[in-house]
């Protein structure tokens, strides 16, 4: 989910691990001793009051220094001190937000998998902790899509890239060139709230002969309706059945007002279990595998779950415990505000349509060297 690096695979498997906490929670609550039954319930009902709610948002970031990030990650496959001091800074906010609880938002899915009329989504990265110095931030609100970016502290994600940095800069630089018609291009390219309506650029990439089967937008534009609800269904089943019977949780007490339990499950049966579970959806999902359990450490991995006032409010997963041999710890901390404000759309975006991306490349075709090209 980082921008800018292909080096962090070992944050993607923990992010991922991370996703399946609800699932597991609701499943498991029926297995184990008496301990591990309260333990379950305890988080599966935590689990069950967050999704009472109308609003979530979750804080995802590394509660490292680069520092240590650095001690835990060196070693990795081309992974620099760039990049630690990359992650070090990065964070993560997502949100959620329904015109009803959002378990019944999930449950009233159309046949194309999406969330429905009234839901709304929202993501953002930057390179502080307060919010304020925005990377880039994308919300869907309304079947339309809002979206900001930095592109200059973008590309400079994981260190200076020499030549590439100094064309951005001159690409950028040349924005204020470009005509009154285009106004719309020089809000994005300076970071300005500029808007999508994901169907016509669907509709104008089928004009051009594009994938007419699949719709494929030209732009990174958010497609819910990817997979069908039934796949989806597919796949949250399996996760249940493969994880939930070797999930165990453990009741660790409170802490100034916050109860943790800790969940442990064993990854090798559990890569297996889920291999078996999701070799019948290779063949309806393009390009899908299932995961290789000869690839996945045969150890336990462990999950913090927090619990406030009966509510699920915090996961921390320690991710270098996906690599065969951890040379330090690297924590990956959600937090979850339940209740949170609903995700609304940003004031004074203008509409970036299909023939302004046409009109860009028509005007750098004629002026190669004044957007430095």
């Amino acid at each position: 989910m980082f921008y800018g690096s292909h080096h962090i695979s070992t944050a993607h498997k923990g992010l991922a691990a991370i996703g399946c906490v609800a699932l597991i929670a609701s499943a498991s609550a029926a297995c184990g001793t008496v301990q591990q039954v309260g333990a379950a319930v305890k988080v599966k009902n935590a689990v069950d009051r967050l999704g009472e709610q109308k609003a979530v948002t979750a804080t995802v970031a590394f509660d490292a220094t680069e520092a240590q990030i650095w001690a835990a990650m060196k070693g990795e496959d081309d992974f620099t001190k760039d990049d630690a001091k990359m992650l070090a800074g990065l964070h993560a906010r997502l949100g959620v937000s329904s015109d009803k609880p959002l378990k019944d938002a999930a449950a009233t899915q159309d046949a194309k998998g999406g969330m429905g009329d009234g839901s709304s989504f929202s993501f953002q990265l930057t390179s502080d902790a307060a919010g304020k110095q925005n990377l880039i931030e994308v919300r869907a609100v309304d079947k339309k899509v809002y979206l900001r970016a930095d592109v200059k502290a973008l590309s400079a994600l994981g260190g200076d890239k020499g030549g590439d940095r100094a064309g951005i800069d001159g690409f950028l630089g040349s924005a204020d060139k470009l005509p009154p018609s285009l106004d719309v291009v020089k809000d994005a390219l300076t970071g300005k709230w500029i808007s999508l309506d994901p169907q016509v650029f669907t509709e104008f990439s089928k004009t051009l002969g594009g994938d007419k089967s699949l719709g494929k937008s030209p732009l990174p534009v958010p497609d819910p309706s990817s997979l069908d609800a039934k796949t989806q269904q597919q796949l949250v089943d399996a996760v249940k059945q493969a994880i939930a019977q070797n999930a165990k949780f453990t009741d660790k007490g409170s802490t100034d007002g916050v109860d943790h339990v800790i969940m442990t499950v064993p990854a090798g049966q559990t890569a297996k279990d889920l291999a078996k579970g999701f070799a019948p959806l290779e063949k309806q999902i393009p390009g899908f595998k299932a995961p290789d359990p000869g690839k996945v450490p045969a150890k336990d991995l462990a999950v913090d779950l927090s619990i406030k006032d009966g509510m699920l409010s915090g996961i921390s997963l320690d991710v270098a415990q996906f690599n065969e041999k951890p040379q330090g710890k690297l924590p990956l901390v959600i937090g979850l505000n339940g209740g949170s404000a609903p995700v609304e759309a940003p004031a004074g975006a203008r509409e970036l349509k299909p023939q302004d991306i046409m009109g860009l490349f028509m005007f750098g075709a004629m002026n190669m060297k004044g957007l430095g090209a």
